[in-house]
């Protein structure tokens, strides 16, 4: 079953989206499936930007997160998106394909 791990952030989504892309690269080339962002349109959490991450399965999201770890570029793009969004929370799911 697949990892899908979804985080909320209180930010622009002009400021967000080229970030995010370059997160995406990273986040992929360590062994995440695919990478998806967009705002939020309806609802208490309207204008805020999601950002869903998938893994295969377990084992993969565990070395993912192990090598984002010691990552000095994911480093740096998580502290800079950090300084123009703040992180509102964050769900990791277990998804089974239907």
């Amino acid at each position: 079953m697949a990892i899908v791990s979804v985080s909320r952030w209180k930010s622009s989504l002009e400021q967000a989206l080229p970030l995010a892309r370059e997160v995406a690269s990273i986040l992929k080339a360590h062994g995440a499936t695919s990478v998806r962002c967009g705002p939020c349109y309806s609802g208490p959490d309207a204008g805020q930007v999601y950002v869903a991450i998938s893994f295969a399965d377990w084992a993969t999201f565990g070395r993912v997160q192990q090598a984002l770890s010691t990552d000095p570029q994911w480093q740096r793009l998580y502290a800079e998106a950090l300084k123009i969004g703040e992180l509102q929370d964050r769900s990791v799911i277990v998804a089974e394909e239907l």
